[in-house]
């Protein structure tokens, strides 16, 4: 188990790594580029001689065409690779930083700069199979080459398309919501039954005569490993001090044990994953606290972007009726003769994710605080327990209030209604 907990981190961070793909894709154009002029010259030379027969090349004419290709592929890389920073460029001063991660994993924008260095390599490799003494071209790798040359070439007028449709705020904002449902998914439980009441979020208090279990390490906690936490809780209770995407500094209490015996920090340690920034593994407010910065970003004075702004909100809206029939992450499990307590996300606190810094920072925006109260409704109408209702009734109640109080009385026809709806709807589903 402690194995694949390890896996899972180094395959996350592989996914997230901007060249780890392309050098794939390098490595197996470099392996053909090497191996296809080898076969053609050995036991492919039958099939090389008729097709050189078909499509007469010289030595000299094929050295030129590949060396006019590699060197076209190189200004076609520096090409993309601009392209890619000044969409990033764009995008951060535009939205937010955060949101470079998303762009880092793309696979797209991976596979693009994967087969391009790869055509340069192959290429090359290619060329330097072409012999003037005794004459030989690989007739078929020249042509492979050509290939994937204007494969290469379709692929950046299409990139080019891609980036500027992913810049779109839209786009993007879509994008961040569909990467942040799968973990919503695989968070949170299964669908709560009929009239059941789901967990509220657990923040557990260290026991009396606990331990504290000090953090080696500063970051945010980005994966925890509950089978080490399992195995090292045998016979006492742990309790972990800090939750997914939370922060923990160097010296405070990750967790506090009371046991029979004391546990090693370093074991502790090695059952967390914690790095500078937080990720998508099993955080699942990181993807809504991205588009809400996204959202505060758009309508601050700086940049007076209200659409932006309900484009937001339209997508927390959808991932929180995704998350609100769903059970609470289990709390605490038991072990041989102990117990883990973990802290835990509920569905009220995604609300609160969602919703509070939005409301405050949106007050003064007539479109933004009707747009949010027409999400709540949509989030109710989805809410089968009370206490979801009962959060999405007060944050409707203070974005109502506030709004109230920016404008005045002949704007508020639509907000007061939008309230009524939003009562009505939290009434009957009680």
């Amino acid at each position: 188990m402690r194995h694949s907990f390890r896996l899972r981190q180094l395959t996350y961070d592989l996914r997230e790594n901007l060249l780890f793909r392309p050098a794939l894709v390098l490595a197996a154009c470099a392996f053909a580029g090497t191996l296809l002029p080898l076969w053609e010259a050995t036991w492919g030379a039958s099939i090389g001689a008729a097709v050189a027969a078909t499509f007469p090349m010289e030595p000299g004419s094929a050295q030129v065409v590949l060396g006019t290709l590699a060197g076209a592929m190189m200004t076609i890389v520096s090409v993309v690779y601009s392209t890619l920073l000044v969409a990033l460029s764009l995008a951060s001063i535009q939205f937010s930083t955060r949101i470079l991660a998303s762009f880092m994993r793309d696979r797209p924008a991976q596979n693009t700069l994967g087969m391009l260095v790869g055509t340069f390599v192959y290429t090359l490799l290619v060329l330097r199979s072409v012999r003037t003494e005794p004459p030989f071209v690989p007739v078929l790798s020249v042509f492979s080459s050509l290939a994937l040359a204007l494969a290469s070439l379709g692929t950046l007028v299409w990139f080019i398309h891609y980036m500027v449709r992913g810049i779109q705020a839209n786009n993007l904002v879509d994008r961040l919501a569909r990467e942040t449902e799968p973990v919503i998914d695989s968070v949170f439980g299964p669908a709560l039954a009929p009239g059941e009441e789901p967990a509220p979020a657990a923040h557990f208090e260290p026991p009396e005569g606990a331990v504290p279990i000090l953090a080696l390490r500063s970051g945010y906690v980005q994966l925890v490993s509950r089978d080490a936490l399992g195995a090292l809780a045998t016979g006492g209770a742990l309790v972990v001090a800090r939750g997914m995407g939370h922060f923990v500094a160097e010296g405070a209490p990750l967790v506090w044990w009371r046991g029979p015996a004391p546990i090693s920090p370093t074991a502790v340690d090695a059952a967390f994953d914690i790095g500078p920034v937080r990720t998508m593994q099993d955080d699942a407010e990181w993807g809504l606290r991205q588009i809400v910065d996204i959202g505060l970003k758009a309508i601050s004075p700086a940049v007076n972007d209200p659409s932006t702004g309900c484009t937001c909100v339209d997508q927390l809206s959808r991932l929180l009726v995704r998350a609100a029939p769903l059970r609470t992450p289990i709390r605490s499990f038991a072990v041989e003769g102990g117990a883990v307590h973990l802290p835990t996300t509920s569905f009220v606190d995604l609300v609160r994710v969602a919703f509070e810094q939005l409301r405050q920072y949106g007050r003064a925006d007539m479109a933004v605080s009707l747009r949010i109260l027409r999400a709540l409704v949509d989030i109710a109408e989805a809410t089968p327990h009370a206490a979801g209702r009962a959060e999405l009734l007060r944050q409707g109640s203070l974005a109502w209030a506030a709004a109230r109080k920016s404008f005045p009385e002949a704007e508020c026809d639509e907000l007061d209604a939008r309230w009524a709806r939003l009562q009505e709807e939290c009434a009957a589903a009680a």
